[in-house]
């Protein structure tokens, strides 16, 4: 999916940001977040969790790449939001 496809509404927000979550993702947003900390929140879009706290983590340098290859670059929001897909990810498992 592009970012294109994204705007125009072909696909929703979770359906773009999760084709670039990794399992190396999954475990930096495991390891610095932690799997209690997502359980306990309570705000659907993980809200409740600081956003310097999202702010902090880094992104493995292949995300820059699949980005690109979507018409897109990291910006802070969308590396929060590959982030928080991620989380939601995790929970789901």
């Amino acid at each position: 999916m592009s970012r294109k496809d994204y705007l125009d509404r072909k696909c929703t927000h979770r359906e773009y940001y999760s084709q670039f979550v990794t399992d190396e993702i999954k475990g930096i947003v495991e390891h610095s977040i932690g799997i209690d900390a997502l359980k306990a929140s309570t705000d659907k879009h993980l809200n409740d969790i600081r956003l310097s706290k999202w702010d902090r983590l880094f992104m493995p340098s292949g995300t820059n790449a699949k980005l690109k290859e979507a018409g897109d670059y990291l910006t802070p929001a969308g590396k929060v939001c590959i982030l928080k897909e991620a989380a939601r990810q995790l929970l789901e498992r």
